[in-house]
């Protein structure tokens, strides 16, 4: 049956366009007013969308080791990783990539980052400061569009690390960046060995993402 809706004067003889919707709604057949939790089962399948009309999904390439050189120091010794060093590092966070997600077309975004991290905890230890340092961790973090949607403090010694986040955005192109930050050393930390050569403070490598929108 329908059910029909009630308006009730207002002051300025003015109605809410709520009540015109209603009443509109009470009007409809009760198919069309079905919400898509009350559909039969299989009324949506493969067959009868559009390609993405559900989800969509991004993930990198998988065909290179992308590692992050913002901070490789060539300078290092002939056994050393090429990393970041003292003499690099910013101290700020770096981006190992950025990626544009076309096609959004509004709705639930998960992205999940993972990356091997080496950080190199001898600067935990001051030269001047015999007691136990303060373990050294890379940070990281990924922002869409600008917004920070996940961050953690990261791995501390040499391990794989992984970060996920996941929010809702309107339709549109979307900007992903993946970024990471070295935890500062401490302030008579050793630069260099006793030989001069510059030493590796730590790395990111094997950076692998994937990313997953939900539009219904």
């Amino acid at each position: 049956m329908k059910k029909w809706t009630h308006s009730e004067a207002r002051s300025g003889r003015s109605v809410s366009p709520k009540i015109i919707n209603d009443e509109m709604r009470a009007q409809q057949s009760s198919m069309t007013t079905l919400d898509r939790t009350q559909l039969p089962d299989d009324f949506v399948d493969d067959s009868n969308l559009e390609q993405y009309a559900l989800h969509q999904v991004w993930c990198s390439t998988g065909t290179t080791n992308i590692e992050q050189t913002n901070e490789a120091d060539p300078d290092v010794g002939d056994a050393a990783w090429i990393s970041s060093t003292i003499q690099t590092r910013s101290g700020g966070w770096r981006t190992i990539e950025s990626v544009s997600l076309t096609g959004f077309k509004g709705g639930n975004l998960f992205i999940e980052w993972g990356a091997n991290v080496y950080v190199n905890n001898i600067f935990a230890f001051g030269i001047n400061d015999g007691k136990p340092g303060t373990p050294n961790y890379m940070a990281m973090r990924i922002l869409v569009n600008g917004v920070n949607i996940g961050e953690r403090r990261g791995a501390g010694f040499h391990q794989m690390s992984r970060i996920f986040g996941s929010q809702l955005f309107p339709p549109g192109d979307l900007s992903v960046s993946f970024q990471w930050k070295y935890t500062a050393q401490s302030e008579d930390a050793r630069s260099t060995t006793s030989g001069g050569d510059n030493v590796p403070y730590g790395h990111v490598w094997n950076h692998r993402w994937i990313a997953i929108a939900r539009y219904r």
